[in-house]
Order: C-alpha cells, then structure tokens, then sequence
C-alpha cells in the first residue's frame, strides 16, 4: 500500500472538526471488549489494549500492534487506517463497520426469520488533553431503526424516529498513569461482569447490560498490575433518553494470580427503576491454561428483585454462565458458552442456553464470526440462531 502524505497543520482544524461531528452524532454496536484476550495475551489488564479503564472501545497504541503482531493470523498493521496515516500523539480515532446475516427460529408463526442487515457503522475519538484528562466517544447510525409506530422497546423508551443517530458513549476522564487512580464521568457501561460483546447473553441482557443500555455514570477506582477496583454511581440517560431507566450504584473488585494466569473478582449492584430495585451480587472467574491455549471464564450472578408497587413482594433471580475459549492457531477462537437464568428460584421454570462461537481475525482490521445458539425454555420448544457477522475497524 502506498503511504498516504502527512496532514499539513493547516489541514487539522478540518480535520478535528470531521472528527468531532462524528462524535457528536454518535451508533449502535458493541464497546465490550473480548474477554479471551485478557490473560491469553500477556496483557492481564484490559486497559493495556484499551483506553477505557476496564476495557472495550478504542484500542490505544499497544492493543493495535498486538492486533496486527500477535492476534491476527497473517499480521498486518494495526494502526489507524492501517498506517497510511499518522496520527498526532494527543489524537486517536478509529470507525467500525459491521453487517450480519441471522437466521432466527423462535417458533413463530410465520416461519423463521431470515435477514442479511448492516449492524454498526460508528466512529470514534479520543483527545488528550492537559493534566492526565481526555475526552472520548463513540456513535453512529443505529444498526436498525424500527416502525415508529410499534411499541417502543425497553431499551430505548423514545420514539425510534428521534433516534437514528445515537450517543452510545462518550465521557471526560482523568488518568494521569494507565496503572493508578481515575474519574470518569459521561455515558458507558459500568464496569461488570464478563463484559462479553455479544449482547444476548442472559448476563449481559438480563442483568442491565442489553444494548443500548449505557447509563450516565459518575466513576472511578484504581487500577493496579495485580488487582482492579471499580466504583459506580449510574443514571438513566436524561439528555435523550435512550437507553436504561435504571439508577444506582455498581462496584467492581478483581485481583490476579499465578503470574496472572487466574482473575477472580466480586462484583454488587443496586439498580432502582420503576417499580422495582434489584439487589445483586456476582462472581466472575477467570483462568488461562496456556498448554492448551484455553481459557476458562464463568460469571454467576444472584438478583433479589423487590416490586415496590406490589406490596413489596420479592423474587429471587439467578444469571449464570461458563465456558472455554480455545486459542488452537493465531487468529482463530473458538468459544463454548453455556448459560442459565433462572428467574424465580421458587418457581422451576428457566432458561438454558448453548453458544458456539468462531472468531477469526485474518488480516489487522478484519473480523469474521460465526454463532450459533440454541435455548431451551422450560416445557418450550428450541429456538434456534444462527449468526454470520463480517466487522471492519479502521
């Protein structure tokens, strides 16, 4: 590839400008991180690849070159816009591009659902500024946009048609050090959980964390080489109203063992939305067995649910999941997930889950994955889906 000319100064107004008009209209897709690569890597913090504090978004310096050195099957350049442009060193941007093919069978009436659809089309940005403080976001166009005139979906309690163009996240953060201290404030999700990037997970769907429920959030902790500390106060999305209706506070603690070969970590969370709190309290485990180039993870999750509308009458949930990633050759996964929910302990009816996962990162930039899930409601039939996503990142 020929090597683009270098900006002029002259240009970067412009520039800066294009860049802060596509954070200001702000898409939906996915800023969980990949779980797999936490200890597999030799990174054991996820703010070593990212930016973030505890990982998912805009990759920094370190997590491009790995992806185009160490995570990639035939290698490539990682960096922005794979090199052909050099970015000054208080700037980074990146866009994500993604389309999909589903095949849904949930026993409904009209037969299967089949679709090929565009899925995410975001651009991100981050600007370092002086003092250890940066501002980032990330947005676009939603990967779809409903009927304004059906019901509008939980996740996004605003007619479809105002929001096209949506802010999933972005936040001013201070951190002088990668390792130590920070502040953020904006819109992200709180660090939680296994943090994996497909949203239909029960722990990710069930327990605040579905898409488009990013909640504003004052936050903070400390992140060191060997444990990580989170502290949350979230809210719901007041300036356009997408997202969670959910208020309250999350608390994340995760130490590193064995030469950071096993991550345990507990987590809590008081979520208040109408008519209902929810008490939770969780943990998450990790472990990498680099003789077989797999990792274990496993997240269970107890959720106490009281309706304050209905005499305080309370209800019991479990969230669970566990699996394995195998790491057989550089560039390719392959996940098992199985997963269950439980959403009265005193009543027997669940929902079980199997994931297969094949993630395959040919080239610097270029993602395929393939899915299939099957669920299995008590007393109900399967449903099945089958996924096919093609994601680029510039």
């Amino acid at each position: 590839m020929r090597r683009l000319p270098r900006i002029p100064p002259s240009v970067w107004p412009l520039v800066l400008l294009s860049a802060a008009l596509g954070v200001v209209l702000l898409a939906q897709g996915s800023a969980r991180a990949y779980p797999r690569f936490q200890l597999s890597s030799g990174a054991a913090r996820c703010n070593q690849c990212h930016y973030a504090p505890a990982g998912g978004g805009l990759l920094n310096s370190y997590g491009r070159d790995a992806v185009g050195d160490q995570l990639s099957t035939f290698g490539g350049n990682g960096a922005f816009a794979h090199g052909a442009v050099s970015l000054p060193t208080w700037l980074a941007l990146g866009a994500d591009l993604s389309g999909a093919f589903v095949d849904n069978e949930v026993q409904d009436p009209a037969g299967a659902k089949v679709a090929v659809f565009p899925m995410q089309a975001d651009l991100s940005g981050r600007l370092a500024l002086p003092g250890g403080f940066s501002v980032s976001g990330t947005g676009g166009l939603r990967g779809q946009v409903r009927n304004p005139d059906l019901l509008v979906p939980i996740q996004n309690f605003q007619p479809v048609s105002t929001s096209q163009l949506i802010s999933r996240e972005h936040y001013l953060m201070w951190e002088p050090q990668a390792v130590g201290p920070y502040l953020r404030i904006g819109r992200f999700y709180a660090p939680y959980g296994l943090r994996m990037a497909e949203h239909i997970l029960y722990i990710n769907r069930d327990l605040g964390f579905d898409e488009l429920e990013e909640t504003y959030n004052v936050s903070g902790g400390v992140v060191l080489p060997e444990a990580e500390l989170h502290l949350t106060l979230f809210a719901p999305d007041f300036v356009r109203h997408i997202g969670s209706d959910e208020k309250g506070f999350a608390a994340y603690l995760e130490t590193r063992l064995r030469d950071d070969t096993i991550a345990v970590a507990g987590q809590m969370r008081v979520a208040l939305s109408p008519g209902v709190t929810k008490l939770m309290t969780g943990f998450v485990g990790k472990a990498y067995l680099e003789r077989l180039r797999t990792q274990l993870f496993g997240e269970v999750d107890l959720v106490n649910q009281i309706f304050t509308e209905l005499d305080e009458t309370t209800r019991t949930q479990i969230v669970g999941a566990a699996g394995f990633t195998a790491l057989p050759v550089t560039g390719v996964a392959v996940t098992l997930l199985g997963e269950r929910n439980q959403i009265d302990v005193e009543v027997p009816d669940a929902w079980t889950a199997a994931t297969a996962l094949v993630n395959w990162l040919p080239y610097a930039h270029v993602e395929l994955q393939l899915m299939e899930r099957l669920q299995f409601p008590t007393g109900g039939s399967v449903a099945s889906t089958l996924f096919f996503q093609v994601h680029y990142f510039l």
